[in-house]
């Protein structure tokens, strides 16, 4: 069995800095074939999980192609190092930034209170040294500076710039603003904070490669200043079996939009959910079971 679990440098170096990347998932041409595929579904199949879904959430959940990237092993090893062995996926999203495109707020999140009338949507029952959730971010097109590559700001995992129990001075304003029609910044915890963008690590990507970040470390994107180059991702958004999902939620409020809960479940990626706190499923809503991945480290670094 192959092993693509983090080395001890790349694990010192992810929690020193709160992100690891980039490392190739998909060989490039697999990833733009890969695409076309994701991006036909998303154009003509309309979401089985939620009735509106205008920001592709938990499409893992009925398009078999994203429902085979959330237990790849080149993905879940790395995650074992750092989390242990028994994981759970709780959220996917799809991206695309197009021309013209701002670049997305700086910003950094624990139990995403923030986007759900300040209600947890993650509740953990274990501290943990790398927080709530681990992203894997996957670039699905060449990524650069000029067209909204990732961000991260290293070391700012280490404390709380934002505070997601505040509430956003402004109404939704999509046009004008670079955070799902918000300003993340009035959520800070000190307004007179400013990142410093000098520190800041461009992800610069290409396509397959992936990069691993605790939603703890502020991150954001570069806007799309080309005019000819859509920038498309995916991410995967893990938790550990002991973080309560959803909790006491049958729907959930999620950047403006309400999302009914009744078909959502989360899905074990990785060991065993010896908790019991969420509804799970072995298959997507097309029938299609998931794989889970083999432990290959049975305890987080």
């Amino acid at each position: 069995m192959e092993n693509f679990k983090l080395t001890e440098d790349e694990l010192a170096s992810f929690y020193k800095n709160g992100f690891f990347g980039p490392f190739k998932v998909f060989e490039k041409d697999e990833a733009l074939e890969k695409w076309k595929k994701i991006r036909k579904s998303l154009m003509l199949e309309k979401s089985k999980v939620y009735e509106i879904n205008k920001f592709h959430y938990d499409r893992h959940l009925d398009i078999d192609l994203i429902s085979e990237n959330i237990t790849n092993p080149k993905i879940i090893h790395k995650l074992q190092s750092i989390m242990g062995p028994d994981i759970l996926c709780w959220r996917t999203e799809v991206f695309s930034k197009a021309p013209g495109a701002k670049g997305t707020e700086w910003h950094q999140v624990e139990d995403f209170s923030y986007a759900n009338n300040n209600s947890p949507q993650l509740i953990p029952t274990v501290k943990t040294r790398w927080g709530i959730v681990l992203t894997v971010w996957i670039a699905f097109s060449k990524t650069t500076k000029e067209n909204g590559c990732m961000k991260f700001l290293p070391g700012s995992h280490e404390k709380m710039y934002f505070d997601e129990s505040k509430k956003f001075e402004k109404k939704i304003d999509m046009e004008t603003t670079g955070f799902y029609g918000y300003e993340f910044a009035d959520l800070k915890y000190d307004p007179s904070w400013r990142p410093d963008e000098e520190a800041a690590v461009l992800m610069e990507m290409e396509p397959g490669e992936a990069v691993i970040f605790t939603t703890k470390c502020v991150h954001g994107s570069t806007p799309n200043i080309t005019k000819d180059s859509t920038r498309y991702s995916t991410n995967i958004r893990y938790v550990s079996c002991s973080t309560k999902i959803f909790p006491g939620l049958t729907e959930v409020c999620d950047h403006g939009e309400k999302y009914d809960l009744e078909k959502y479940r989360s899905v074990l990626v990785s060991g065993q959910d010896n908790y019991g706190f969420n509804r799970l499923t072995t298959e997507n809503l097309n029938g299609r079971k998931f794989d889970v991945s083999e432990v290959v480290i049975n305890h987080p670094a």
